[in-house]
């Protein structure tokens, strides 16, 4: 079991409870009187001092008790509490990490839709293209345009000089 020193120093040395700060003066007090009623036993040992000196034993070691028990409750709450602080900081975490995650998904899918809509896009420009070089007439050059020009007038002069004839 724990002593009342350890209890303390888990405590960082600071008891929340004022009744027990003045416990523990008064335990420091009782074992000052224990240390001078044994001293008055070794210098003087009667029957009633050696009674004296075992009530002053057994109400130190209960005092003693009461108080490592107590502070034990108090170290316990401390731990339980700082457990739960730990779970609550580790759960904070966790739930920052899995909305990190979250919104990293929102943003690859984003991310996909916009280059599944590029890729549908150029699919869509290639087919229209596609379809326009199909629709294309194919086109007068000027060549065309004086060789028929030409033919025209070779055959108006043709149908002229027969009708004189």
């Amino acid at each position: 079991m724990e002593t009342i020193n350890d209890l303390l120093t888990a405590l960082d040395n600071q008891v929340p409870n004022s009744s027990i700060v003045k416990r523990l003066e008064g335990l420091k007090k009782l074992q000052e009187k224990l240390a001078e009623v044994t001293a008055e036993n070794n210098d003087n040992p009667s029957d009633e001092s050696k009674e004296k000196l075992n009530e002053v034993r057994e109400f130190v070691s209960d005092t003693y008790e009461d108080l490592r028990d107590d502070l034990a409750e108090i170290v316990d709450q401390k731990r339980e509490e700082d457990f739960r602080k730990q779970q609550m900081v580790a759960k904070n975490k966790e739930v920052a990490r899995q909305k990190e995650v979250a919104k990293q998904k929102d943003i690859d899918l984003k991310e996909n839709e916009l280059i599944e809509q590029k890729a549908l896009l150029e699919k869509n420009a290639l087919e229209l293209k596609d379809k326009e070089e199909i629709k294309k007439e194919p086109e007068i050059g000027w060549g065309s345009l004086l060789l028929g020009g030409v033919v025209l007038v070779l055959s108006a002069g043709a149908i002229n000089y027969f009708n004189k004839k």
